[in-house]
């Protein structure tokens, strides 16, 4: 009969790690129940709508959350006993966040430029701060 002893750390992270299981597997249902909703009249618009640049950064910047929750969910749920394989699964997850928000961020750029008649001086202010920022968290 093995009795195990856990420290009041162990309980805290342990319902820590409980709670953000909670958000992820909410967020999942709401943002499912959300695509499937209107899943219908988008996937109609953009088979009408004619094929450019645009439209696949819209597609990525839709979808590519889509993967990054999959993989967040899977790595939060399932046991890793290799850590190469853990490690993997983290860079890639690391990966497809960061090409999600540079995604996100342009196709915000382009559209903030398209709802202000492509003011040229907006655009210059927005790549400028777009840049300086990035920058700037890139040597923090």
């Amino acid at each position: 009969n093995l009795e195990m002893e856990y420290s009041s750390d162990d309980i805290a992270a342990a319902r820590s790690f409980q709670f953000a299981m909670y958000i992820y597997a909410s967020m999942a249902t709401f943002w499912i129940y959300d695509y499937a909703c209107s899943l219908h009249e988008e996937w109609s618009f953009l088979l009408r709508s004619h094929w450019n640049k645009v439209k696949g950064l819209y597609i990525a910047t839709r979808y590519l959350p889509f993967i990054l929750l999959t993989t967040n969910l899977y790595m939060n749920f399932s046991q890793h006993e290799n850590p190469g394989r853990c490690r993997l699964l983290a860079n890639i997850d690391s990966g497809i966040g960061m090409i999600s928000a540079i995604f996100s961020e342009f196709f915000f750029l382009l559209r903030t430029y398209a709802l202000w008649n492509n003011n040229r001086i907006l655009l210059a202010a927005m790549l400028s701060t777009f840049f300086v920022s990035s920058k700037s968290t890139h040597y923090n």
